[in-house]
């Protein structure tokens, strides 16, 4: 057959992804034929069909060009350890691409490879493919979102379904989410739309090449008769221009986030993982070393750049491109991911590709995640709201201790310590209240009446506006957030474990009796299951600390949303990032949310 002949042939879904271009020029055959043989690298034999830059006419006048390239490769099969002769799959592949002058679509099955040819280009602006298929009667059927959240034990990703979700999905808390995915319904014509990839996908019948291309054409036209309009999707966070905001960017913290990769993994995607020294691979576990990175790390400015503090890779940098944000490492640029197709990709480059982290700068206001810059006003925009949650005591100006010293005759904990701070303030307003430190603890303190459920979490450190011993509290305590409604699996292990005494870290046995207030454990867990019906119960979170003064926190902050310069700027940056993010993962699951410091 001929080419003609074969791409008649040929049926596509309405599925692409848009891209802009910084100039009016046509792409050269020489980068097409380049992006098609790194995209063809595992090819077997010659390319079944080998399309370059075919002009082409639509209706209205408007030339374009295409290209289009099918070709066959050989793959293991996954259930196989090692290759034998004739287990072979053969997959086929196909890559297209259609050059608007000013945009590119691309359609692709089973194509890897071809990043360096997607860099020259940019993906559709945030607020463009959000706006260009919503009207006021359009119906948002799905939405998966990724968290700016950048608290360890904050849940990273949600997706949430309804028959229209504008309807009954409040806008309040959504500020804090990007939006990766939706799915909207305009007359019955469902279109599911990739924010962070720029992948457009029109649901409905496969059609044949022409119909494909007209369809990429009217899709062009609406991107570039974008008109900014205000919709449920304007809810969630909106990005501004990076380039505009890059010479005035001071990285001072950043999150890798690698839920991506775990759920490649469980999707049985990544085959194995390795290090390739002198053309040598050495497999290794990547699970086990990633691991290390799952904790916000400090951005330090040195002679080479941004460095990433990290005990694991002493290399490890942002790089601030002319567009994006990248990780850099020479050493990790050795370990690789291989999947299933077999193609293999250096694990930078897969956080890269993916997005796989979240950055935070000296403007409190700035924070970058999925290869987009976001601004959020409502940090500074409302310090007095803020800073209700701080409640001062001056008894915890004169703390000593977490928890003070024992002995086996013990039956409390030492005075001006934290633990005998929250029992002597707080014990009184509940019916029970419980010490359920060390072990699977949900909290240092429960406490236990008929209007509230209340977990209190405690910290001591001589230190003075730390953000690391804040955000360890923190994290502890949006670990935990679930257990404000345990499930009754949990409740035998309790029941035991608080029946006995306090034992120390230090494995010293007290008198100190868990069940702080209260008559014994069967009677606790009773009450506690009973309090899990009540209808208008609240629930209620306590961090208690001695090394953050309220007022102290509070000048720092006008002297932040003020432009000022001080000494603990950029630990306090990072103390309003942890206190919004517990607020908010609070504020998600229906509790309150205080922290008890000094005045």
């Amino acid at each position: 057959m001929e080419d003609d002949d074969l791409i008649e042939n040929i049926i596509l879904n309405e599925n692409a992804y848009f891209y802009i271009k910084d100039n009016d020029r046509f792409i050269t055959k020489r980068d097409i034929n380049e992006a098609f043989k790194d995209a063809s690298r595992e090819k077997q034999g010659h390319f079944l069909l080998n399309v370059v830059k075919e002009p082409y006419k639509i209706i209205d006048g408007k030339d374009i060009f295409y290209s289009i390239a099918v070709f066959k490769y050989y793959r293991k099969p996954t259930f196989i350890e090692e290759e034998i002769a004739g287990w072979e799959e053969i997959k086929l592949a196909y890559i297209c691409i259609l050059d608007f002058e000013n945009h590119v679509v691309i359609a692709k099955k089973n194509i890897s490879g071809i990043k360096d040819f997607l860099d020259k280009f940019d993906p559709m602006d945030y607020n463009v493919i959000t706006s260009i298929f919503t009207g006021d009667e359009t119906i948002f059927e799905k939405a998966t979102m990724n968290n700016m959240n950048i608290a360890n034990n904050a849940i990273r990703q949600k997706s949430l379904e309804s028959t229209d979700l504008k309807e009954n999905l409040p806008a309040l808390g959504l500020q804090g989410y990007i939006l990766n995915n939706v799915r909207v319904n305009n007359d019955d014509d469902k279109i599911s739309l990739s924010v962070n990839s720029s992948r457009i996908n029109k649901f409905g019948s496969k059609n044949n090449f022409e119909t494909f291309i007209k369809w990429s054409d009217k899709i062009v036209d609406r991107i570039i008769n974008y008109v900014p309009r205000t919709s449920f999707l304007s809810s969630f966070a909106t990005s501004v221009d990076y380039v505009k905001y890059k010479d005035q960017l001071f990285p001072i913290s950043i999150l890798i986030v690698l839920s991506k990769l775990y759920s490649d993994f469980e999707e049985n995607k990544i085959e194995r993982c390795f290090v390739k020294i002198k053309n040598q691979e050495r497999e290794i576990n990547l699970i086990k070393v990633v691991k290390n990175f799952e904790r916000l790390l400090s951005v330090n400015i040195e002679a080479n750049g941004y460095k990433i503090q990290s005990t694991i890779i002493n290399d490890l940098y942002l790089s601030l491109n002319l567009k994006s944000i990248t990780l850099k490492s020479t050493k990790l640029a050795n370990v690789y991911i291989q999947f299933e197709n077999d193609s293999k990709t250096p694990i930078l480059q897969y956080l890269n590709w993916n997005k796989s982290f979240i950055i935070t700068f000296d403007d409190p206001e700035l924070v970058y995640c999925n290869r987009k810059l976001f601004k959020d006003s409502r940090l500074l925009g409302n310090i007095d709201a803020f800073m209700k949650i701080f409640i001062p005591f001056n008894e915890l100006r004169t703390v000593t201790s977490e928890k003070g010293t024992f002995n086996s005759s013990s039956t409390k904990f030492s005075s001006n310590s934290i633990f005998d701070f929250v029992e002597n303030n707080y014990s009184n307003d509940f019916d029970y209240f419980i010490c359920d430190d060390l072990g699977r603890e949900w909290a240092d303190h429960i406490g236990l009446s008929d209007q509230s459920i209340s977990f209190f979490h405690s910290k001591y450190n001589n230190s003075i506006m730390s953000a690391s011993d804040l955000h360890e509290i923190i994290g502890q305590a949006q670990k935990n957030l679930g257990n404000l409604s345990p499930s009754d699996n949990q409740w035998p292990l309790k029941e035991s474990f608080w029946a006995k005494n306090y034992i120390s870290s230090k494995g010293i046995q007290t008198n100190i009796k868990r069940i702080r207030k209260g008559s014994n454990s069967a009677d606790t867990i009773d009450y506690f299951k009973t309090l899990r019906s009540y209808a208008n119960l609240k629930k209620r979170v306590y961090v208690v600390i001695n090394f953050i003064s309220k007022a102290e926190l509070a000048d720092r902050l006008e002297k932040l949303k003020d432009g000022e310069d001080f000494a603990e700027r950029n630990e306090v940056i990072q103390i309003l990032w942890f206190v919004s993010s517990l607020i908010s993962s609070c504020f998600e699951s229906g509790s309150e949310i205080y922290i008890c410091c000094k005045p």
